[in-house]
């Protein structure tokens, strides 16, 4: 692969949610596994809830807590989205940047490794092959790796052409 350029990331690069921290948890592993989401129609029912339940709420004996809960859900909701939007774009842009470094390192390490493979055999300085020994192999692990996977492969083929009639 060739180096990875792109356009720099204008931002925002901080999100803070010290504002939605009283909705913020911490849940087990799996535990989000068969949660309920937004169903069509929310606008309608919350509608209808705000009207009703000051009316009827001791004939349906519903706890005073649950409809202020819903209130306070409602209003938290789309904050919360918001950020965890932001964060999303923070981390793809975190992860995609790690990437970019990594590769670029890579390539600039495989052209060193190169160019003095290239000058230690035939630009006749055969003292480069001694002083870049290392770099000079960590950038031919690839293509070693790759020629293994090759030959394997192919032996792999090999043999499952042999049960074929």
């Amino acid at each position: 692969m060739a180096r990875i350029e792109g356009p720099k990331f204008p931002g925002p690069f901080i999100v803070d949610l010290t504002p939605e921290q009283a909705h913020l948890v911490d849940l087990a592993p799996n535990a989000m596994q068969g949660a309920r989401g937004v169903q069509p129609n929310i606008e309608g029912v919350l509608e209808e809830l705000a009207a009703a339940i000051p009316k009827y709420a001791n004939d349906l004996e519903i706890h005073p807590d649950i409809y202020p809960r819903i209130v306070e859900s409602t209003a938290a909701i789309p904050e919360l989205a918001s950020k965890v939007k932001k964060l999303e774009k923070l981390l793809e842009v975190a992860k995609e940047s790690l990437v970019r470094l990594v590769n670029n390192r890579e390539e600039d390490i495989s052209d060193i490794g190169a160019r003095a493979a290239d000058k230690g055999t035939r630009g006749k300085k055969s003292e480069l092959l001694a002083h870049f020994e290392q770099t000079i192999k960590y950038r031919s692990q690839i293509a070693e790796k790759a020629a293994k996977t090759r030959k394997k492969n192919a032996a792999a083929e090999g043999n499952a052409g042999e049960g074929e009639p």
